[in-house]
């Protein structure tokens, strides 16, 4: 097998250069310069001697100066003669990987000099998030190579680079260090790590046979969920009276959807309702969300569509294909929260597609606005409605606690995951207004428990 090589860069003429290039080259020469703090001085000294020696003819300080000329030379050929001896062999790992793996990278560098090098430092450079793969070792006379492992956990979802790898090296006396580059990246895709949660999003009940896609037919379930306050257009015959009677608003009931036979998935991913940063983000913690509901939702079991518009954008309609499911994660994977499609937009775009056999699942962030006026339009019509909602104060951002209160005003199923909680069981039960208001929020009026089951009864 062919070892790579290092890349030397040739010397060539110099050639006529434009005057803004030549000051650039002329800063990049003084920065080097500035970084050799040995070869300043001993330039230093070697002016001090010459003129020393010019002015008072003392053989001593020339003979100081030929032996520091000397000296430079000397280091200038060892280091780069050393560089260019310098062989190595780097082994990547292979993906897939997920949040929480261990990855370990090997590298076995080789000296095919002859003289010994008492300080080499190896790097393979990447973007990976907190992560070094450096290394510092010496190679002698009796043992010409080392070999170097590194393991690290991944702790963030993304797609990064490993290489190239970088080998320093230096002459005896650290007046000339020198590097050279290895060709050669990879590709590293870290997808977000699938949690365990239960069916909160209620798509596949009474499903049988081979899941093929069924009409289902427009009639309301006998099962009451919940009740909420009477909106114009809702019928007469859905008021409960003893409702309305105890609390003095008029109330109707909300009832279970039943069936669906497909699910929407949709990834807020707008630079807008983003918060905190890294790992502790809304977007990485969004991100695991999505990952286990296409895991939960997604793996042959019921047609999945998705949609997200981040640094890279995908709709894809309802399919339960694995090539479908591979797309979805790998644009969850690689895809950063820079987008500029707000969610209500993503709704309006796909409401044709939403009908009273869609489950719709959203992850999102966002402050109150008008995306939960359409997703109480879209409950109303008979579609299938969770909402999963990041608490952005959690995260260090402004706080979305009203948008929360007018899901749950709604009748909207709304699950709360706030920085540090687990996603199992942020999405173990939906949030009610008695739960705000035990938590110091505003008194419950819409979903009382107690009303729910009164109407059960």
């Amino acid at each position: 097998m062919n070892r790579p090589r290092p890349q030397i860069t040739s010397v060539r003429r110099p050639v006529a250069r434009p005057p803004e290039r030549r000051a650039g080259a002329r800063a990049v020469a003084v920065q080097h310069i500035r970084r050799r703090p040995a070869l300043i001085a001993i330039l230093g000294l070697i002016v001090l001697l010459f003129l020393s020696g010019m002015a008072t003819g003392f053989d001593l300080a020339v003979r100081l100066n030929y032996i520091f000329i000397i000296l430079l030379v000397v280091s200038w050929l060892w280091a780069r003669a050393g560089v260019i001896k310098l062989d190595a062999t780097v082994r990547r790992p292979k993906g897939p990987f997920s949040v929480g793996d261990t990855i370990s990278e090997e590298v076995i560098i080789h000296n095919r000099g002859r003289t010994p090098k008492a300080w080499v430092e190896v790097e393979d450079r990447t973007n990976l998030p907190g992560v070094s793969f450096r290394h510092v070792t010496g190679l002698g006379f009796m043992i010409p190579f080392s070999r170097l492992t590194t393991s690290v956990t991944l702790r963030q979802r993304g797609e990064y680079t490993l290489g190239p790898l970088v080998i320093r090296a230096s002459d005896p006396f650290g007046i000339f260090p020198q590097e050279v580059e290895l060709e050669g990246t990879e590709r590293l895709l870290v997808y977000p790590r699938a949690a365990p949660i239960p069916d909160f999003a209620h798509p596949n009940i009474n499903i049988v046979g081979d899941n093929s896609r069924r009409q289902r037919a427009n009639v309301v379930s006998p099962d009451v969920s919940t009740v909420r306050e009477y909106s114009a257009g809702d019928s007469v015959s859905r008021i409960h009276w003893l409702t309305t009677a105890r609390i003095g608003r008029l109330m109707v009931k909300q009832f279970d959807q039943g069936t669906a036979t497909h699910v929407w998935l949709l990834f807020d991913q707008s630079a807008d309702s983003q918060a905190g940063e890294g790992e502790e983000s809304t977007d990485e913690y969004g991100a695991t969300v999505v990952a286990s509901v296409v895991e939960r939702y997604g793996s042959g079991s019921l047609p999945l569509g998705y949609a997200a518009h981040g640094s890279h954008s995908l709709t894809v309609m309802p399919d339960r294909s694995t090539a479908q499911r591979d797309s979805v994660m790998r644009h969850v994977a690689s895809s950063l929260p820079t987008g500029r499609v707000s969610l209500l937009e993503m709704l309006t775009e796909l409401e044709p597609e939403f009908s009273q056999s869609t489950s719709l699942v959203v992850v999102t962030a966002a402050d109150t606005g008008d995306w939960v006026a359409a997703l109480d339009g879209l409950q109303r019509r008979g579609v299938k409605t969770s909402v999963v909602l990041m608490d952005r104060e959690s995260f260090g951002g402004a706080p979305n606690s009203a948008a929360l209160l007018r899901l749950i005003e709604s009748g909207i199923s709304t699950f709360s995951l706030g920085r540090g909680q687990s996603v199992s069981a942020a999405l173990s039960s939906p949030v009610t207004s008695v739960d705000m208001a035990r938590e110091g929020g505003p008194a419950p009026r819409v979903g009382d428990e107690a009303a729910v089951d009164e109407v059960r009864a």
